[in-house]
C-alpha cells in the first residue's frame, strides 16, 4: 500500500508538473527607453521617448506579453515617477514597428524646479516597461526682445526681411530669423522660416526669406530660438511681391463649338497637343473640358477685373469637366458672369470670365453652340 501510495504523489507530482507547462504564464514588460530633454524655458519642457520593444518573449513560445495597449511619458518632481506616482502623458495605442520615436512637450511647470521624467509602454499581458529616468530643471529666464524691421522685394520668388534684435536677455540665443506663411496670420517656426547667419547680437540681421509668389500676402514675424524655448515679436507683419507682369493682356473673343483654344495666347489652335481646353465637343455635354494639364476653378459671379492674382493662385483648382448645361440651370455653372481661375498647359495663371453662350449669345448661323469670354492670362512669376 505504501508503495502504491508513492506512486501515486509521483504520478499527481508529475501530472502537475506537465500542466504547469500549459498554464498562464507571467506577462513580460515591454522596453522603454532613451529618453532626452530636447529644450527647457520657464514653464515647460520639450522631452523625445524611444520606444525599443513592443513584444518581448521568454523561451517559451507561448509566454509573450502581446500587442502594446499604450506608451507615452510619465513625468514628477519624485525620481522614478510611475503611472500611479506622477504625470502621465499617453502618446498613442497603435503597434508600429520598433524601434520608433516620439516628441511632446510638457507645460504649466514651476519656475525654478527640477523634474524627472522617463517613457513607459503598457502591453495586452498586463505589463508595464519603464525608461530610465532624465530630469530638467525650469528656469527664471529673461528673454530677448525681437522686432521686425523693413521688407525689400528682392526677385521675383523671394524678399529682404530685417530682424532687430533690441536686447539679448539670460537665455541663450541658438538661432533666429523669420518666420512666414501665405495662410497663418501668425506664423510660427513650424511654418516656412529663414535664419539669419552669425551669432545673435543686439543691432539688425537682414534675412531674406524665399520660395515667395507674387501677388499673394505674406505674414511675417522674427523669431528666435533659445534654450529657455521659442521667442516671437509681438506684432506680424503682411507683405507682398505685387503680381506678374501680364502675359496675355485683357481680351475678348469666341470659342466656337468643338474646337480646341490656346489660353496662354488667347486664340484657336490647329495643333493638337497644345490646347488648354476644349469647347462642347461634338457628340457630348456643353462645357468645358480641360486638356494636357491645364486646371480649372469656378470662382463664380465676381468683378472679373478686382479678381487678383493672389486670388487665382489660391483657388481650389481641378482637372474635371465643368458643365455648361443649356437646359439644367442647377447644373450650369458657365452662366453669363461667372469668372473662372484657371492654369494653363505652360504653368501661366490667368481668368476668364464667360460673357454670354449658347442660345443667350448674340444670334447667328451656329450661334447657340458658342461662348463668348473675355480672358486675361499672367506671365510666370
Amino acid at each position: 500500500m505504501q508503495k502504491l501510495t508513492s506512486l501515486l504523489i509521483i504520478t499527481g507530482l508529475a501530472f502537475l508538473e506537465a500542466c504547469n507547462m500549459f498554464a498562464p504564464v507571467d506577462p513580460l514588460t515591454p522596453a522603454a527607453s532613451e529618453v532626452s530633454v530636447e529644450q527647457v524655458w520657464t514653464s515647460g519642457a520639450t522631452v523625445r521617448g524611444k520606444i525599443d520593444n513592443l513584444d518581448p518573449k521568454n523561451d517559451r513560445q507561448e509566454k509573450k506579453s502581446g500587442k502594446i495597449l499604450e506608451y507615452g511619458f510619465v513625468w514628477g518632481t519624485q525620481n522614478q515617477p510611475t503611472l500611479e506616482a506622477g504625470t502621465v502623458i499617453k502618446v498613442g495605442e497603435d503597434n508600429p514597428p520598433t524601434p520608433f520615436e516620439f516628441v511632446r512637450e510638457i507645460n504649466r511647470l514651476s519656475v525654478l524646479t527640477t523634474y524627472y521624467v522617463r517613457t513607459y509602454a503598457r502591453n495586452e499581458g498586463g505589463g508595464v516597461g519603464y525608461g530610465p529616468v532624465a530630469t530638467f530643471k525650469t528656469d527664471d529666464y529673461v528673454f530677448a526682445e525681437l522686432t521686425l524691421g523693413k521688407i525689400t522685394t528682392t526677385s521675383k520668388t523671394s524678399a529682404d526681411v530685417v530682424v532687430n534684435i533690441l536686447s539679448l536677455g539670460n537665455a541663450e540665443i541658438s538661432s533666429f530669423g523669420v518666420c512666414y506663411s501665405s495662410t497663418n496670420n501668425e506664423p510660427t517656426t513650424k511654418d516656412t522660416r529663414a535664419t539669419a547667419n552669425g551669432k545673435a547680437a543686439r543691432g539688425s540681421f537682414t534675412v531674406n526669406a524665399g520660395g515667395l509668389t507674387a501677388g499673394t500676402t505674406y505674414y511675417a514675424r522674427a523669431f528666435a530660438i533659445t534654450l529657455g524655448g521659442i521667442i516671437y515679436s509681438d506684432a506680424t507683419t503682411g507683405f507682398s511681391l505685387g503680381e506678374p507682369a501680364v502675359f496675355t493682356p485683357k481680351k475678348s473673343f469666341t470659342m466656337y463649338y468643338s474646337n480646341p483654344y490656346d489660353l496662354d495666347q488667347g486664340a484657336l489652335v490647329s495643333q493638337v497637343g497644345s490646347e488648354d481646353l476644349n469647347w462642347y465637343p461634338y457628340n457630348d455635354k456643353p462645357g468645358i473640358y480641360p486638356k494636357n494639364g491645364a486646371k480649372f476653378a469656378v470662382l463664380g459671379a465676381v468683378n472679373f477685373d478686382q479678381v487678383k492674382y493672389s486670388d487665382l493662385v489660391r483657388a481650389n483648382f481641378s482637372t474635371g469637366f465643368i458643365n455648361g448645361s443649356y437646359t439644367d440651370v442647377m447644373a450650369n455653372q458657365l452662366q453669363n458672369g461667372t469668372v473662372l481661375a484657371f492654369v494653363t498647359n505652360q504653368g501661366r495663371y490667368g481668368k476668364l470670365r464667360i460673357d454670354a453662350h449658347g442660345e443667350d449669345r448674340t444670334p447667328g448661323a451656329n450661334g447657340g453652340g458658342d461662348m463668348e469670354v473675355t480672358i486675361l492670362t499672367y506671365d510666370k512669376p
